[in-house]
């Protein structure tokens, strides 16, 4: 039903590609509704392929009825080729960030829980927004862990503003997809204060780093508006009232606009579905930890059921996944430490710090026991479940060897 809503407004493409950004369409209602690029992606895909895109009428049938369908099924499977793309690109980047902030080994079975995490897999096979967002996120988040790491190291330069401007562009994508890219800044944040934190650093590379991730948020900013019509549009053909309402606003209005809206349908919702909903801070909590860990994490079931908020067959996992995932948060910790003793850029606390924030975000917002909602978690905790099984495994190793060691002698 929700890929279709994509489709039908995979014109935005062409009116995009038009160059004409003071379109009326870019004040109607589903220029605002749905998050652009998704609807861009969809478009050049139905675009390479031969496809036509369905025009404007489409959009206000699915409007009417959300069981319209469009086109034959070749269309659908088109229209999930980018998100099958990116959640491949999202694995790889989330396998770079282990590898930078732990081993190669870490990395590449970070990627790889994350690929076969069945709620991430879901979406990556899905004409939606949540695999371009989080894709987009962890390029993002690669690129600005890159330019942390030469910061911290002492060695700021022009290929850290060049990183953190690469991560202002992944950035932007990723809110583009959906306002959850705003972790990203949120994380980026983080890294300045902790690089701020770490006495064994000079204080000149901490104001490097924040100025290039300011530089990071200004770019964020610029391709968010560029890629957005909606933001600047003002038509000179007649408009209907709302539409006049909002050509009569500035960018800032206009963004307050787009996430009241948000917060609207989020609370229109929570009526709708009244048995799914989330109104206090510790059914959010428990949902986060049964179904977040559980029916969403690696070993839950591949395909779940909503309708039942707790269930042992489906959130079983919770028992061992939201284990492993403290315990890597606290291998993090303490991996970082000794990052820090050997000279080295504490990069583990980097990640760590994601995890938190993602985490702390998503047990505070979470409206709806949605599958959808619980994504932001994922990628972080597999990234520190991987650190703390292979953390366990070399110790086991030291140990080993340091018993043989001692029983030869």
């Amino acid at each position: 039903m929700d890929e279709y809503a994509y489709i039908s407004q995979a014109y935005y493409t062409d009116v995009l590609l038009s160059g004409d950004r003071d379109d009326r369409v870019w004040l109607d209602f589903p220029a605002y509704d749905l998050v652009p690029l998704p609807k861009y992606a969809i478009g050049l895909a139905l675009l390479v392929a031969g496809e036509p895109r369905p025009g404007p009428e489409a959009a206000r049938s699915w409007y009417r009825d959300t069981s319209s369908r469009f086109g034959p099924p070749r269309m659908l499977t088109v229209a999930r080729i980018p998100s099958i793309l990116l959640g491949a690109a999202g694995c790889l980047a989330l396998a770079a960030l282990g590898a930078a902030a732990f081993d190669l080994r870490v990395g590449v079975a970070a990627g790889l829980l994350l690929a076969l995490n069945p709620l991430y897999a879901l979406h990556a096979h899905r004409a939606m927004s949540e695999a371009p967002c989080e894709a987009f996120l962890l390029i993002a988040l690669a690129l600005a862990l890159g330019a942390w790491r030469r910061a911290v190291a002492g060695k700021a330069g022009w290929a850290m503003f060049a990183l953190l401007a690469g991560s202002g562009v992944a950035i932007g994508l990723s809110v583009l997809a959906k306002f959850n890219g705003l972790l990203a800044l949120m994380t980026l944040a983080s890294w300045v204060l902790i690089a701020w934190g770490i006495a064994a650093i000079r204080r000149t590379a901490w104001l490097w780093y924040a100025l290039g991730s300011s530089l990071a948020a200004a770019v964020a900013v610029a391709v968010f508006l560029m890629l957005n019509p909606y933001m600047t549009a003002r038509p000179t053909s007649p408009l209907n009232e709302d539409a006049r309402r909002i050509a009569d606003q500035g960018a800032w209005e206009r963004f307050r606009f787009l996430i009241d809206h948000r917060r609207t349908m989020s609370a229109s919702q929570q009526v709708a579905f009244p048995h799914n909903a989330l109104t206090r801070l510790g059914d959010r909590a428990r949902v986060v930890a049964a179904q977040g860990f559980g029916r969403f994490g690696p070993f839950g079931p591949r395909k779940s059921d909503s309708t039942r908020r707790y269930d042992l067959a489906q959130d079983w996992g919770a028992f061992v996944w939201l284990p492993l995932g403290l315990a890597g948060l606290g291998y993090a910790l303490f991996f970082g430490r000794k990052q820090l003793q050997d000279g080295s850029p504490p990069t583990s606390w980097a990640i760590a710090a994601w995890a938190v924030i993602a985490l702390a975000v998503v047990t505070l917002y979470l409206p709806m026991a949605w599958d959808r909602y619980q994504l932001p978690i994922q990628a972080p905790f597999a990234l520190l479940a991987a650190s703390a099984v292979f953390g366990v495994w070399d110790g086991l190793r030291l140990l080993v060897g340091s018993r043989k060691e001692l029983g030869a002698w």
